[in-house]
């Protein structure tokens, strides 16, 4: 079989977050079945769109091509997934433009079309300047977060990654920041998410890249999001004990200005290794489909309780 285990991926390995069954094999292609988890969520009832990007990466680490620096296109559709939620993973090892390609998907059983594509492949462009965002004031405001997200839960029963991400004003402009691998709390925490003995798994890169983004998007329009398209490039592996500055920023809409049906975001993870010299080791943009169901959740779980009233200075609960 073309992928290979890989008994430190926090998500495959010895304690697998995913408890994967194999349905079928063979030289070039793989399907495997799961369950999403209570643990896996994000939105309440759904699981972090993070973690299924996260996996498709865990399985081009365990084929082992194409090399760093790659570029992803994620794409969600179908008719989504939720806790509890049975899911077919499909990996196939093919080719773009006669280089090598990692393709997977995964599909909810009776979906024509999948819950979430992948297309990982060899980076054409690695120039990420026109990619970062301004840079962030030193002033910022902590945004509120959810009990059990595997990102931004704080009262999880299940070690989760347990963000807090952070909205600063930079000359007018709206960014959305959080760090990691500052304190020994994040770098106790980093030894349940490792993808080897010291590299941290691509996941956690794109579950906090992908909620901190969607922050940035959320904090333009008042209004909350689920991924449907995000592409990321992965420049290097990032170290257990890596300091990391995740940054974001909107970048616009898309339908009536006055109730847009979508908002896009792009950002950067920053090594902060140098202080002085911040290395970015990915980056990426997004788009995400407004659902005010998202909006009234959060309205009436985010914590602390009615931390949101400044974000929504007009409504009532």
């Amino acid at each position: 079989m073309f992928i290979k285990p890989n008994e430190h991926s926090f998500l495959t390995g010895r304690d697998p977050f995913f408890k994967i069954v194999p349905l079928d094999g063979s030289a070039l292609r793989v399907d495997e079945e799961f369950v999403f988890e209570p643990y896996h969520e994000g939105f309440i009832g759904i699981p972090h769109g993070g973690l299924g990007m996260g996996l498709c990466l865990d399985a081009w680490r365990r084929i082992g091509e194409p090399s760093y620096p790659v570029e992803v296109h994620f794409r969600f559709g179908g008719s989504g997934m939720s806790i509890g939620d049975r899911a077919i993973f499909t990996v196939e090892q093919g080719q773009r433009d006669a280089m090598p390609a990692v393709l997977a998907r995964i599909s909810k059983e009776g979906d024509k079309t999948p819950y979430l594509r992948a297309e990982i492949q060899p980076a054409t462009h690695q120039n990420q300047t026109d990619n970062i965002p301004a840079k962030p004031g030193e002033q910022f405001r902590g945004l509120p977060y959810y009990r059990n997200c595997f990102v931004c839960g704080h009262h999880r029963t299940i070690t989760g990654l347990q963000r807090r991400f952070r909205l600063h004003d930079s000359n007018g402009a709206t960014i959305v920041t959080t760090p990691w691998g500052y304190d020994l709390t994040d770098i106790d925490r980093g030894e349940s998410f490792l993808i080897g003995e010291e590299e941290l798994h691509p996941a956690v890169l794109i579950s906090i890249f992908d909620e901190n983004t969607a922050w940035g998007g959320f904090m333009m329009t008042r209004s909350a999001g689920l991924s449907v398209r995000v592409d990321f490039t992965l420049l290097r592996p990032v170290g257990r004990q890596e300091k990391l500055l995740f940054v974001s920023e909107p970048t616009g809409i898309r339908g009536n200005p006055k109730s847009p049906r979508f908002f896009l975001a792009q950002g950067t993870i920053l090594s902060m290794t140098d202080l002085g010299n911040p290395e970015p080791v990915a980056y990426g943009r997004g788009e995400w489909l407004i659902l005010d169901q998202y909006t009234q959740q959060i309205k009436r779980n985010l914590l602390p309780e009615d931390d949101w009233s400044w974000i929504f200075p007009d409504d009532e609960a």
